[in-house]
């Protein structure tokens, strides 16, 4: 869904005035940005099982040293794989490290580096069929699992699977789920990824021979070429060193195939557990993930408490202008509901956060429109939610008798005072328990921010549940935190119906 913004984000970069050059940023700021997705799985980058709050990573370690050789810090920018790329475009980062392969089609967005690491695709199967599917000839006609936007599923189309047999997932780790569970009878991923997740998995087995091997490199901004250079520059003395020798075999990923790539090996050390692919041995460190947990719960908190106010008085305002306005403001606030409430939240999110920083870019002031991503998800959630709070209000506003408004007409109320002291206050009370519903929404909807990297609940939980091989038990702790927020959010709707009844202008419930 984030790649139908790359057009315009390609537009709005070519009309921007021309920008310094990336290396140079890098150098004023003394900072390198460097996107990656931490929510999707290990080995890449990923929280440490044994600490959440930790994100490790071979990927990790690499941008790590990238950075230091080029002389900055290096500054972690999350959000979800498939909007890395407009992101990047976006400015929101100054390259990518995160298990990009190298393609022709993102060539044609993108700059990549010379190679870091060189894997090959590997078939995985359910245990018992470990006899009957030796190769992919021998799955001929039967559904297979990918990552979505994955050299994988090029590799199957190059070997002639019709794309209806191929089933993407957003999630690096359905694929395996999917297979163990008979809803697909194979996944294909990257040799190493299949040795991590289904390696140790007595569920599921490694069909023995790899194939179509790939490249994964740094990504840059095409017109980045100091940049690009520099970053080559220091990977190729990784390479020469054994730095990065050193940092595959610490995660278990060295094979002969890297010294094709240049890549020396350096001394022999031993593969680190956190590599191996297997859930902890104690078990999940329930107290420091309780706590990562709840501090998620409260990023979640924090985003309903503001965005709840600010869509519940903007829908007001449009609800007055709709019923009340001048036929102008009243048919564009009428149209903004309808365009706000016809779009999925999910692309409005997309839209303001990586299209802001280049229309900034292009009108000369890049750093006022370049919003931290806590605030793009507040306005968008307002600002989506405001449209559905407009319909509330005006409903409740219609529902107020005309004598109402006869009786202020006779004591010599304008019509703005009218509405403020005589049909708001009570539309605003029959409008509550709609409302409060809402907020209920919005909880849970704040989970769409995770999307652009804001670390809310939903996140933290499968972040955890991935890195530690207990998805199951992270969502049914994510679902106890919501449910408590849920909770509270029922409790402060009915004091305030509560408080509502004593003034007399809301009915008393028919079972009490």
């Amino acid at each position: 869904m984030p790649r139908v913004l790359a057009p315009l984000l390609v537009l709005l970069a070519t009309m921007a005035a021309a920008a310094d050059d990336g290396m140079a940023r890098l150098r004023a700021s003394g900072i390198m940005r460097w996107g990656c997705d931490i929510s999707g799985g290990a080995p890449f980058a990923f929280p440490d099982p044994s600490d959440p709050d930790r994100v490790i990573g071979f990927e990790v370690e690499i941008a790590e040293e990238l950075a230091h050789r080029l002389g900055v810090r290096a500054e972690r920018f999350s959000a979800d794989w498939l909007a890395l790329i407009d992101a990047l475009e976006a400015d929101r980062c100054d390259l990518l490290i995160n298990g990009f392969e190298v393609t022709a089609d993102r060539e044609r967005v993108v700059a990549f580096s010379t190679p870091y690491f060189r894997y090959a695709q590997q078939l995985v199967v359910r245990a018992e069929d470990r006899d009957r599917f030796t190769s992919l000839a021998d799955l001929a006609g039967r559904p297979i699992a990918v990552l979505n936007g994955s050299a994988s599923i090029e590799s199957l189309r190059s070997a002639g699977v019709p794309p209806s047999l191929i089933v993407e997932y957003d999630d690096s780790l359905a694929p395996f789920t999917e297979t163990i569970l008979g809803r697909v009878d194979a996944c294909l991923q990257e040799s190493f990824i299949a040795q991590f997740f289904a390696g140790h998995d007595p569920r599921l087995a490694l069909v023995d021979a790899a194939f179509d091997p790939g490249i994964y490199a740094v990504v840059v901004r095409q017109g980045d070429d100091d940049l690009l250079a520099s970053v080559n520059a220091a990977l190729a003395s990784m390479r020469a060193d054994g730095t990065l020798g050193r940092i595959l075999q610490r995660w278990g990923l060295w094979s002969d195939a890297q010294r094709e790539l240049g890549i020396d090996r350096g001394p022999i050390i031993a593969t680190i557990p956190e590599a191996i692919g297997t859930p902890p041995e104690d078990g999940l460190p329930w107290s420091l993930v309780l706590w990562s947990l709840a501090r998620a719960a409260a990023m979640t908190a924090l985003l309903t408490i503001v965005s709840m106010p600010i869509a519940t008085f903007v829908g007001l305002l449009l609800a007055i202008a709709i019923l009340h306005g001048p036929k102008p403001l009243s048919r564009f606030c009428h149209g903004y509901v309808l365009l706000t409430r016809g779009t999925p939240l999910l692309v409005q999110i997309f839209l303001l956060y990586y299209s802001l920083p280049a229309l900034g870019a292009w009108l000369g002031i890049p750093e006022l429109l370049t919003w931290n991503k806590v605030v793009v998800g507040i306005v968008c959630l307002a600002a989506n939610y405001a449209a559905y709070e407009a319909e509330i209000h005006r409903a409740a506003l219609q529902a107020i008798p005309q004598s109402q408004w006869d009786a202020a007409r006779a004591l010599g109320f304008t019509r703005a005072q009218t509405l403020r002291f005589i049909i708001v206050p009570q539309s605003w009370r029959l409008s509550l328990p709609a409302i409060i519903n809402d907020l209920n929404s919005l909880i849970k909807d704040s989970s769409l921010v995770s999307m652009i990297g804001v670390q809310e609940l939903l996140a933290v939980a499968l972040g955890i549940g991935k890195a530690s091989f207990a998805v199951p038990s992270m969502l049914v702790a994510a679902a106890a935190f919501y449910l408590v927020l849920s909770l509270l959010a029922d409790w402060f709707g009915q004091s305030l119906e509560r408080r509502a009844r004593t003034v007399g202008t809301l009915p008393e419930p028919i079972h009490r």
